[in-house]
């Protein structure tokens, strides 16, 4: 097998995590390298299982769109599934990751074990109590809205599509995620579901969270996709988030003039990072010394990161953050 190269790319959670802190950045993309590896330096073994970890929003969101595909992708095919079946499928992923996690795997395989944040720092506990009880509730709870809303506000819209409408998307774990290029640059879209109608590209990703202005950057992000790859011109181009947990949609317009406002944003975004390369050379891509990624000074994002036990900041507590 050849070897892996890390290579420069883009994406937008990339640009957020870069925007918010040089050491998370610095982490996820550098010093998580080879950490797969059993023979990887002890440090890169650790950022890369800190790196795999899921908190519960993670977990809640990797739920519903796994049971959303299991129900889109059977649709299509004229095999649909009920509600309640949707519902226990999300339930099986949940309950997964809680036993993935009670075995203890993870430590010497995080890629393929689930390694809950919440428990690793001893945020809650393992065992039953009202903390424990009141986390899984929740994480139920949202689940189930956000699978139930889904079948009320956003299926009906989806029904009758034929398998050969729905445009193919490569997720992370098929491989090398779905992207385009843009001046050179790998640029990572991942919608989570488009397809063609009446001679348009209509996208929709769903949200499991609260609103976030971010999001219709996002989506501008995928317009420049469909318009990228697909070759379909921007007023062909038909944009929606679908808030899972209210049962809300947001159409987001895209046109010409949001086509060049996307792609100055990537290649600012792009242009400072380079600034973090040596010699500012996205082919290379080799990293200034860590000491160059500083660490934010704004504790609130530590305390929604995975990364607070490599930068020596376990002791932040708690936050309830969407």
């Amino acid at each position: 097998m050849p070897e892996l190269n890390n290579t420069f790319c883009w994406s937008f959670s990339q640009a957020k995590e870069f925007a918010e802190c040089k050491r998370r950045y610095y982490l996820n993309r550098h010093g998580s390298w080879k950490g797969w590896d059993a023979m990887a330096p002890a440090d890169a073994r650790a950022a890369y299982r800190l790196k795999q970890m899921r908190n519960k929003w993670a977990l809640i969101g990797e739920a519903v769109d796994k049971a959303i595909l299991d129900v889109l992708s059977r649709m299509v095919v004229n095999a649909p599934i009920s509600e309640a079946q949707a519902l226990e499928r999300a339930a099986r992923e949940l309950r997964t990751a809680w036993k993935q996690h009670q075995t203890g795997k993870w430590r010497e395989d995080p890629k393929h074990h689930v390694c809950i944040r919440e428990l690793y720092y001893n945020e809650i506990t393992a065992e039953p109590g009202i903390d424990r009880d009141m986390w899984v509730e929740r994480v139920k709870g949202r689940t189930d809205t956000c699978v139930k809303n889904f079948f009320t506000h956003v299926l009906p819209q989806l029904r009758g599509l034929a398998a050969a409408q729905v445009l193919p998307v490569a997720r992370v774990q098929q491989g090398d995620p779905e992207h385009f290029h843009l001046a050179r640059v790998k640029i990572y879209a991942i919608p989570d579901y488009a397809y063609r109608k009446d001679n348009c590209i209509v996208i929709h990703d769903w949200k499991t969270g609260m609103r976030r202005d971010e999001h219709e950057r996002q989506l501008g992000i995928y317009g420049l996709w469909a318009h990228t790859k697909h070759g379909v011109l921007p007023p062909a181009i038909q944009l929606y988030i679908e808030y899972l947990e209210s049962g809300e949609t947001q159409p987001v317009g895209y046109d010409v003039g949001k086509a060049s406002t996307m792609c100055d944003f990537i290649m600012e975004s792009v242009n400072q990072m380079r600034k973090y390369l040596v010699d500012g050379d996205i082919d290379k891509n080799e990293p200034l010394p860590i000491e160059a990624f500083p660490k934010t000074d704004d504790l609130a994002r530590c305390r929604n990161c995975n990364y607070r036990e490599a930068c020596n900041r376990k002791f932040v507590g708690l936050v309830d953050n969407e």
